[in-house]
């Protein structure tokens, strides 16, 4: 049986309708509004730097990379020095090579070790400022 309408249900069913619309219209204009925000190059460039900023794996790489450079940077100026030998040099720029790889291979462990001296360190401070019983 095919259900009868009023022109009062038709009515009100048109004006729910008009204010369903009026209000997608606003979510939509929301909507467009935050994708033109989040397509400006400025924004763009932002969310990138966040995401690199909040990635651990990242954080990690850069600081093993840096890690291993700096080490072989500073153990080239330490065997090298101010010298203007050029075999030396060349020995400086292997062992620098050297160092850098060592400590790129070996970061965690290294790592691991450092964290173990300054704990240790910590401890025997801990205990030297420890009130006597």
């Amino acid at each position: 049986m095919p259900i009868e309408y009023t022109s009062e249900s038709l009515k009100e069913a048109i004006k729910a309708l008009e204010i369903k619309q009026v209000e997608n219209e606003k979510e939509l204009r929301l909507q467009l509004l935050n994708v033109y925000e989040n397509l400006k190059p400025i924004n763009i460039l932002k969310n990138i730097a966040r995401d690199v900023a909040n990635t651990d794996s990242l954080k990690n790489d850069v600081t093993n990379t840096l890690a291993s450079l700096v080490s072989g940077f500073i153990s080239k100026k330490i065997i090298v020095g101010k010298s203007k030998n050029p075999f030396l040099k060349l020995i400086g720029v292997g062992i620098q090579l050297g160092m850098t790889t060592l400590v790129s291979k070996n970061y965690d462990i290294i790592k691991s070790y450092i964290v173990n001296f300054i704990n240790l360190i910590q401890e025997k401070k801990d205990e030297e400022n420890s009130p006597q019983l």
